[in-house]
């Protein structure tokens, strides 16, 4: 009797995500160079207060400290890797979404965190998801803090307002999940498109101990403040008279916007975001250009720079260590499916 082969799912191809990454940043590129003041960014460079750029500076190398802490205490039940050892993978993992395209350094530091510890990969990469969920409970608590002080916009608050009912919707079944464990199972087992997420559920029980969870929510609440003094502290530097909630509502709407996998350290994009929320903040629009250049200069080539010294210290070679990840990540979702 003959055996009928299932027909393969058509995948998304590999190049088609990049691809959408590259043309936002190459669009976003193009707006803000688009009748660039050159020889204003001169005079703003001149007449900063360096001590100032100091100060955002070494808060924003704070900020990879306080994501080191809060990873460390996320996987306490699960392995107790140490600070320095997430630390190191951190800013590896910045160093290469500076260097590479698509966000890999997140793939990258999950793997280099799986190698030096005693972490499973697939649990590595779930604690890093926990977090990222985190951070947008972070972001739609600060926006809506926000919106307080100085109001909203029609685009940003529809954006953020689906923003926030996804986050919402996606913490809520984490919950659910640690709450009903066995409903959770339940329903995953018995349903054929969920069935793949049992492996998952797993690893968020292992992570799913309260104090730690806890901890977690508190260093990304840090987190997310140092990045936000970080912003208000170069503003300070070129002589704009905004204050705290200012520049949370630019680090919210840059943060929203890059979301999206795109070219190294999401260059134009994250221009273009820092650009957009200063124009709705009613900064000129030669200013927002100028400052947003500042910010991404002063605010990406510090993490950028401990990244490199972290790879050099470690003696990794970063283009093996991608490759080692990938076909990592690829064993490890073949044997989920299987």
């Amino acid at each position: 009797m003959d055996t009928v082969e299932a027909p393969q799912r058509r995948r998304t191809p590999k190049w088609l995500i990049p691809a959408i990454g590259y043309t936002v940043s190459a669009i976003s590129l193009v707006w803000v160079f688009w009748r660039f003041p050159y020889a204003e960014l001169g005079d703003h460079l001149r007449t900063m207060s360096w001590w100032w750029v100091a100060a955002a500076v070494v808060i924003e190398i704070a900020v990879y400290f306080f994501d080191a802490w809060r990873w460390a205490a996320l996987l306490r039940p699960a392995g107790a890797p140490s600070f320095g050892l997430c630390l190191q993978a951190v800013f590896i993992g910045l160093f290469a979404n500076d260097v590479l395209p698509a966000k890999a350094g997140e793939l990258i530091r999950c793997f280099l965190l799986s190698y030096e510890t005693k972490v499973p990969l697939s649990l590595a990469f779930t604690s890093d998801f926990i977090l990222r969920i985190m951070d947008g409970m972070w972001i739609v608590i600060v926006y809506f803090l926000i919106t307080l002080q100085i109001g909203t916009h029609v685009l940003v608050g529809r954006i953020m307002l689906a923003f926030g009912a996804g986050t919402v919707v996606v913490a809520a079944l984490v919950l659910f999940v640690l709450f009903r464990r066995q409903h959770a199972h339940h329903f995953v087992k018995n349903t054929s498109w969920a069935a793949r997420f049992v492996h998952l559920l797993d690893e968020i029980h292992r992570l799913g101990h309260w104090r730690e969870l806890g901890l977690a929510m508190i260093g990304s609440g840090l987190y997310w403040l140092a990045q936000v003094l970080a912003v208000l502290a170069l503003m300070r530097a070129d002589g704009f008279d905004l204050g705290i909630s200012a520049a949370s509502f630019v680090l919210v709407v840059k943060a929203v916007y890059t979301l999206i996998p795109n070219a190294p350290a999401s260059v134009g994009a994250y221009q273009a975001a820092a650009d957009y929320a200063l124009r709705l903040l009613l900064v000129e629009a030669s200013n927002a250009k100028i400052f947003a250049q500042i910010m991404f200069g002063f605010l990406t080539l510090p993490g950028a720079v401990a990244g490199a010294i972290a790879v050099a210290f470690a003696g990794y070679d970063l283009t093996d260590l991608h490759r080692q990840a990938n076909r990592a990540n690829s064993s490890r979702r073949l044997k989920e499916v299987s």
